[in-house]
């Protein structure tokens, strides 16, 4: 999804910091996957210790809006 309109309507509701649970329900994946692009470097992630992992709406929107350029 490269389409920054679509990609700012998906977004508008959501609030500036996500938990990783909270992405993978707004982009129907399992957070297993989530969790897989964080580790791979594909999505950016804030760690506030082992058990907490934030998304910030800002790098959530980038990654989907270059989300096609990557290799899955």
């Amino acid at each position: 999804m490269n389409d920054p309109d679509l990609v700012d309507e998906l977004l508008a509701e959501q609030p500036a910091l996500m938990k990783t649970t909270e992405v993978s329900k707004l982009l129907r994946v399992t957070s297993k996957t989530v969790f897989k692009w964080i580790r791979e470097s594909k999505l950016k992630s804030l760690s506030l210790g082992p058990r907490t992992t934030l998304i910030r709406k800002e790098d959530l929107r980038s990654f989907l809006l270059h989300s096609d350029e990557l290799d899955d």
